[in-house]
Protein backbone atom coordinates (compact mmCIF):
# COMPACT_ATOMS: atom_id res chain seq x y z
CA UNK A 1 0.00 0.00 0.00
CA UNK A 2 1.24 3.72 -1.32
CA UNK A 3 2.12 5.42 1.89
CA UNK A 4 0.68 9.24 1.88
CA UNK A 5 2.94 11.58 3.53
CA UNK A 6 0.74 14.28 5.08
CA UNK A 7 1.78 17.73 6.36
CA UNK A 8 -0.97 19.91 9.28
CA UNK A 9 -0.78 24.17 9.03
CA UNK A 10 -2.13 25.20 12.48
CA UNK A 11 -1.27 23.31 15.53
CA UNK A 12 -3.56 24.24 17.74
CA UNK A 13 -6.51 22.52 19.57
CA UNK A 14 -7.70 21.05 15.96
CA UNK A 15 -4.65 20.83 13.96
CA UNK A 16 -2.63 19.07 17.11
CA UNK A 17 -5.92 16.36 17.09
CA UNK A 18 -5.13 16.01 13.28
CA UNK A 19 -1.52 14.87 13.85
CA UNK A 20 -2.47 12.86 16.55
CA UNK A 21 -4.67 11.03 13.98
CA UNK A 22 -2.15 11.18 11.43
CA UNK A 23 0.64 9.85 13.36
CA UNK A 24 -1.15 6.26 14.23
CA UNK A 25 -2.77 5.55 10.90
CA UNK A 26 -1.65 3.13 8.68
CA UNK A 27 -0.41 3.57 5.07
CA UNK A 28 -0.31 7.80 6.25
CA UNK A 29 2.69 9.41 7.22
CA UNK A 30 2.92 12.69 8.91
CA UNK A 31 6.08 14.55 7.84
CA UNK A 32 5.78 18.42 8.95
CA UNK A 33 3.57 20.92 10.76
CA UNK A 34 3.59 24.55 11.07
CA UNK A 35 2.37 26.84 13.59
CA UNK A 36 2.90 30.20 14.60
CA UNK A 37 3.34 30.12 18.30
CA UNK A 38 7.11 29.07 18.42
CA UNK A 39 6.97 27.56 21.54
CA UNK A 40 4.36 25.11 20.70
CA UNK A 41 6.26 24.19 17.42
CA UNK A 42 9.09 23.02 19.51
CA UNK A 43 6.55 21.64 21.88
CA UNK A 44 5.58 19.22 19.29
CA UNK A 45 8.10 18.57 16.98
CA UNK A 46 9.93 16.62 20.48
CA UNK A 47 6.01 15.01 21.29
CA UNK A 48 5.41 14.14 17.66
CA UNK A 49 9.01 13.51 16.36
CA UNK A 50 8.83 15.26 13.24
CA UNK A 51 9.91 18.72 11.63
CA UNK A 52 8.24 21.98 12.68
CA UNK A 53 7.87 25.26 11.42
CA UNK A 54 6.85 28.46 12.39
CA UNK A 55 6.24 29.35 8.97
CA UNK A 56 4.21 27.22 6.60
CA UNK A 57 5.68 28.47 3.53
CA UNK A 58 8.58 26.70 5.03
CA UNK A 59 7.32 23.47 5.04
CA UNK A 60 5.54 23.70 1.24
CA UNK A 61 9.35 24.85 0.05
CA UNK A 62 11.45 21.94 1.78
CA UNK A 63 8.95 18.91 2.61
CA UNK A 64 7.82 16.52 0.22
CA UNK A 65 3.63 15.94 1.25
CA UNK A 66 1.09 14.43 -0.80
CA UNK A 67 -1.52 16.22 1.16
CA UNK A 68 -2.11 18.69 4.19
CA UNK A 69 -4.98 19.23 6.82
CA UNK A 70 -5.20 23.07 7.48
CA UNK A 71 -6.67 24.23 10.92
CA UNK A 72 -5.63 27.92 10.91
CA UNK A 73 -8.24 31.28 11.62
CA UNK A 74 -11.01 31.11 8.82
CA UNK A 75 -9.98 34.34 7.63
CA UNK A 76 -6.64 33.00 6.81
CA UNK A 77 -8.05 29.82 4.98
CA UNK A 78 -7.78 31.21 1.04
CA UNK A 79 -4.33 32.13 1.11
CA UNK A 80 -3.20 28.80 2.92
CA UNK A 81 -5.45 26.92 0.70
CA UNK A 82 -4.11 28.56 -2.47
CA UNK A 83 -0.55 28.27 -1.13
CA UNK A 84 -0.61 25.03 -0.97
CA UNK A 85 -2.73 23.90 -4.15
CA UNK A 86 0.29 26.01 -5.69
CA UNK A 87 2.57 23.21 -4.80
CA UNK A 88 -0.10 20.83 -5.81
CA UNK A 89 -1.27 19.42 -2.73
CA UNK A 90 -4.33 18.03 -1.49
CA UNK A 91 -6.29 19.69 1.12
CA UNK A 92 -8.50 18.95 3.82
CA UNK A 93 -9.35 22.51 5.62
CA UNK A 94 -11.16 22.56 8.94
CA UNK A 95 -15.07 23.81 8.75
CA UNK A 96 -16.42 26.45 7.52
CA UNK A 97 -14.61 26.13 4.09
CA UNK A 98 -13.49 30.14 4.54
CA UNK A 99 -15.20 32.91 5.53
CA UNK A 100 -16.99 34.42 2.48
CA UNK A 101 -18.92 32.76 -0.77
CA UNK A 102 -16.52 34.53 -2.91
CA UNK A 103 -14.05 33.29 -1.56
CA UNK A 104 -15.36 29.78 -1.39
CA UNK A 105 -16.11 29.42 -5.12
CA UNK A 106 -12.33 30.82 -6.21
CA UNK A 107 -10.90 27.95 -3.87
CA UNK A 108 -13.48 25.43 -5.48
CA UNK A 109 -12.82 26.53 -9.34
CA UNK A 110 -8.69 26.36 -8.44
CA UNK A 111 -9.46 23.13 -6.97
CA UNK A 112 -10.75 21.82 -10.59
CA UNK A 113 -8.44 23.60 -12.35
CA UNK A 114 -5.58 21.79 -10.70
CA UNK A 115 -7.46 18.57 -10.43
CA UNK A 116 -7.30 18.33 -6.49
CA UNK A 117 -9.16 17.22 -3.53
CA UNK A 118 -10.57 19.76 -1.34
CA UNK A 119 -12.43 18.24 1.34
CA UNK A 120 -13.98 20.40 4.16
CA UNK A 121 -14.20 19.04 7.88
CA UNK A 122 -17.30 18.66 8.73
CA UNK A 123 -16.85 16.21 11.69
CA UNK A 124 -20.16 15.34 12.43
CA UNK A 125 -20.87 13.65 9.28
CA UNK A 126 -18.79 11.03 10.57
CA UNK A 127 -20.36 10.60 13.65
CA UNK A 128 -21.28 6.72 13.90
CA UNK A 129 -24.68 7.99 15.47
CA UNK A 130 -25.29 10.02 12.50
CA UNK A 131 -24.10 7.64 9.79
CA UNK A 132 -26.61 4.68 11.93
CA UNK A 133 -29.65 7.63 11.64
CA UNK A 134 -29.03 7.51 8.00
CA UNK A 135 -29.40 3.85 7.53
CA UNK A 136 -32.43 4.03 9.37
CA UNK A 137 -33.62 7.08 7.39
CA UNK A 138 -32.85 5.10 3.83
CA UNK A 139 -34.65 2.24 5.19
CA UNK A 140 -37.78 4.07 6.13
CA UNK A 141 -37.73 2.81 9.36
CA UNK A 142 -40.18 5.19 11.22
CA UNK A 143 -41.28 6.78 7.34
CA UNK A 144 -40.92 10.31 6.23
CA UNK A 145 -38.98 13.00 8.57
CA UNK A 146 -41.28 15.78 9.51
CA UNK A 147 -38.81 17.81 11.56
CA UNK A 148 -35.64 17.74 12.93
CA UNK A 149 -34.37 19.82 15.96
CA UNK A 150 -30.71 20.41 17.21
CA UNK A 151 -28.96 21.68 20.44
CA UNK A 152 -25.10 22.12 20.42
CA UNK A 153 -24.22 24.19 23.27
CA UNK A 154 -21.81 24.60 25.82
CA UNK A 155 -19.50 26.95 27.87
CA UNK A 156 -16.89 29.50 26.22
CA UNK A 157 -13.61 27.97 25.16
CA UNK A 158 -10.92 30.60 25.58
CA UNK A 159 -9.04 29.77 23.03
CA UNK A 160 -8.66 31.82 19.06
CA UNK A 161 -12.49 32.79 18.32
CA UNK A 162 -12.68 34.23 14.69
CA UNK A 163 -16.03 33.98 13.95
CA UNK A 164 -19.43 33.78 15.83
CA UNK A 165 -21.76 30.62 16.63
CA UNK A 166 -23.74 30.48 13.61
CA UNK A 167 -20.06 29.69 11.54
CA UNK A 168 -18.44 28.14 14.34
CA UNK A 169 -21.28 25.89 15.23
CA UNK A 170 -24.36 26.04 13.61
CA UNK A 171 -22.38 25.18 10.52
CA UNK A 172 -22.43 21.90 11.91
CA UNK A 173 -26.01 20.99 12.13
CA UNK A 174 -26.99 22.83 9.04
CA UNK A 175 -24.44 19.85 7.20
CA UNK A 176 -25.98 16.95 9.38
CA UNK A 177 -29.91 18.23 8.17
CA UNK A 178 -28.90 18.34 4.58
CA UNK A 179 -27.05 14.86 4.75
CA UNK A 180 -30.03 13.49 6.61
CA UNK A 181 -32.80 15.27 4.15
CA UNK A 182 -31.25 15.26 1.19
CA UNK A 183 -33.07 18.32 1.01
CA UNK A 184 -32.22 21.96 -0.55
CA UNK A 185 -33.22 24.38 2.41
CA UNK A 186 -35.37 27.11 0.37
CA UNK A 187 -35.90 29.99 3.50
CA UNK A 188 -33.52 30.68 6.59
CA UNK A 189 -35.09 32.75 9.85
CA UNK A 190 -32.30 33.49 12.44
CA UNK A 191 -32.04 35.33 15.73
CA UNK A 192 -29.04 36.12 17.90
CA UNK A 193 -29.00 37.06 21.42
CA UNK A 194 -26.76 39.67 23.12
CA UNK A 195 -22.86 39.46 22.03
CA UNK A 196 -20.71 38.52 25.25
CA UNK A 197 -17.92 39.08 22.81
CA UNK A 198 -16.82 40.62 19.15
CA UNK A 199 -19.42 38.14 18.00
CA UNK A 200 -22.81 36.31 18.52
CA UNK A 201 -22.86 33.78 21.22
CA UNK A 202 -26.38 32.39 21.21
CA UNK A 203 -28.38 32.08 18.03
CA UNK A 204 -31.80 30.40 17.72
CA UNK A 205 -32.06 29.51 13.44
CA UNK A 206 -35.13 27.86 11.78
CA UNK A 207 -34.50 25.99 8.32
CA UNK A 208 -37.14 25.80 5.86
CA UNK A 209 -36.13 22.48 3.27
CA UNK A 210 -38.17 22.25 0.22
CA UNK A 211 -40.65 19.52 0.43
CA UNK A 212 -41.77 21.26 4.02
CA UNK A 213 -39.52 19.86 6.32
CA UNK A 214 -38.32 21.81 9.57
CA UNK A 215 -35.03 22.22 11.13
CA UNK A 216 -34.59 24.26 14.28
CA UNK A 217 -30.86 24.97 15.69
CA UNK A 218 -29.89 26.45 19.15
CA UNK A 219 -26.52 27.39 19.98
CA UNK A 220 -23.98 28.95 22.34
CA UNK A 221 -20.95 29.41 23.75
CA UNK A 222 -22.78 30.34 27.29
CA UNK A 223 -24.28 26.96 29.38
CA UNK A 224 -22.44 25.87 31.61
CA UNK A 225 -22.53 21.94 30.90
CA UNK A 226 -21.88 20.66 27.13
CA UNK A 227 -25.04 19.25 24.71
CA UNK A 228 -24.67 17.88 21.17
CA UNK A 229 -28.13 16.33 20.47
CA UNK A 230 -30.08 15.78 17.33
CA UNK A 231 -33.84 15.18 17.62
CA UNK A 232 -36.33 14.09 14.67
CA UNK A 233 -40.04 13.43 14.54
CA UNK A 234 -41.04 11.07 11.85
CA UNK A 235 -44.63 10.43 10.54
CA UNK A 236 -44.53 6.78 12.53
CA UNK A 237 -41.81 7.18 15.54
CA UNK A 238 -39.28 9.60 16.97
CA UNK A 239 -35.74 9.68 17.85
CA UNK A 240 -32.46 11.19 19.49
CA UNK A 241 -29.11 11.53 18.79
CA UNK A 242 -26.53 11.81 21.27
CA UNK A 243 -23.52 13.33 19.08
CA UNK A 244 -21.03 12.80 22.33
CA UNK A 245 -21.82 9.21 23.46
CA UNK A 246 -22.68 8.76 20.25
CA UNK A 247 -26.51 7.14 21.25
CA UNK A 248 -29.61 6.76 19.55
CA UNK A 249 -33.06 6.27 21.12
CA UNK A 250 -36.29 5.28 18.59
CA UNK A 251 -39.46 5.35 19.95
CA UNK A 252 -42.21 3.70 17.70
CA UNK A 253 -45.68 5.07 16.59
CA UNK A 254 -48.55 5.21 19.29
CA UNK A 255 -51.34 2.62 17.45
CA UNK A 256 -54.38 3.34 19.33
CA UNK A 257 -55.52 6.60 18.57
CA UNK A 258 -59.05 6.52 20.24
CA UNK A 259 -57.99 7.73 23.71
CA UNK A 260 -59.13 11.32 25.63
CA UNK A 261 -56.06 12.16 27.00
CA UNK A 262 -52.63 10.64 27.32
CA UNK A 263 -53.43 8.56 30.86
CA UNK A 264 -55.99 7.04 28.48
CA UNK A 265 -53.87 6.62 26.21
CA UNK A 266 -51.26 4.55 28.34
CA UNK A 267 -53.75 2.57 30.29
CA UNK A 268 -54.75 1.42 26.22
CA UNK A 269 -51.16 1.09 24.58
CA UNK A 270 -48.59 1.72 27.71
CA UNK A 271 -45.83 3.15 27.16
CA UNK A 272 -43.75 4.27 23.76
CA UNK A 273 -41.85 0.65 22.31
CA UNK A 274 -38.39 2.22 22.74
CA UNK A 275 -34.75 0.96 20.98
CA UNK A 276 -31.10 1.67 21.59
CA UNK A 277 -29.64 0.44 18.06
CA UNK A 278 -26.43 -1.23 18.21
CA UNK A 279 -24.08 1.61 17.34
CA UNK A 280 -20.12 0.76 17.23
CA UNK A 281 -18.46 3.71 19.20
CA UNK A 282 -15.31 5.38 17.21
CA UNK A 283 -14.23 8.50 16.50
CA UNK A 284 -15.28 10.94 14.10
CA UNK A 285 -12.07 12.60 13.36
CA UNK A 286 -9.84 9.13 12.84
CA UNK A 287 -12.96 8.25 10.38
CA UNK A 288 -12.83 11.39 8.43
CA UNK A 289 -8.88 11.49 7.99
CA UNK A 290 -9.15 7.99 6.95
CA UNK A 291 -11.74 9.39 4.16
CA UNK A 292 -9.48 11.86 3.37
CA UNK A 293 -7.05 9.56 3.17
CA UNK A 294 -8.61 6.85 0.88
CA UNK A 295 -9.62 9.73 -1.14
CA UNK A 296 -6.12 11.17 -1.36
CA UNK A 297 -4.75 7.36 -2.55
CA UNK A 298 -7.72 6.26 -4.81
CA UNK A 299 -7.96 10.15 -6.46
CA UNK A 300 -11.82 10.18 -5.64
CA UNK A 301 -14.05 13.03 -4.30
CA UNK A 302 -14.98 13.60 -0.84
CA UNK A 303 -18.11 13.55 0.45
CA UNK A 304 -17.70 16.63 2.07
CA UNK A 305 -16.02 18.37 -1.10
CA UNK A 306 -15.82 22.33 -1.94
CA UNK A 307 -19.32 22.19 -3.09
CA UNK A 308 -20.65 21.06 0.06
CA UNK A 309 -18.98 23.04 2.19
CA UNK A 310 -19.92 25.96 0.06
CA UNK A 311 -23.26 25.11 0.17
CA UNK A 312 -23.27 25.10 4.69
CA UNK A 313 -21.51 28.10 4.35
CA UNK A 314 -24.30 30.20 2.34
CA UNK A 315 -26.83 28.86 4.56
CA UNK A 316 -24.99 30.24 8.26
CA UNK A 317 -24.57 33.60 5.63
CA UNK A 318 -28.15 33.52 5.27
CA UNK A 319 -28.88 33.38 8.75
CA UNK A 320 -26.32 35.84 10.16
CA UNK A 321 -28.52 38.16 7.21
CA UNK A 322 -31.81 37.03 8.62
CA UNK A 323 -30.47 37.69 12.02
CA UNK A 324 -29.03 41.44 11.22
CA UNK A 325 -32.10 42.44 9.43
CA UNK A 326 -34.44 45.36 11.09
CA UNK A 327 -37.96 44.68 11.25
Amino acid sequence: METIKVGVIGAGYMGKNHMRVYSKMKGVELIAFSDVNEKLVKQLSKQFNVNGYVGYSELLKNEDIDAASIAVPTPLHKKVIMDVFSYKKHVLVEKPITISVAEAKSLIKSAEQKELILMVGHIERFNPAILKMKELIEEEYLGEIISLSARRIGPYIHRARDTGVLIDLAIHDIDVMRFLTEKKVKNVYAKIGPKTTKYEDYASILLEFETGILGSIEVNRLTPTKIRNLSLTFSDGFATVDYITQDILVYGKMLETDYKDYLDLISKSGDPKIEKPEIETQEPLKLELEHFIKCVRENKTPIVNGIEGLKNLEIALNALKSANAKF
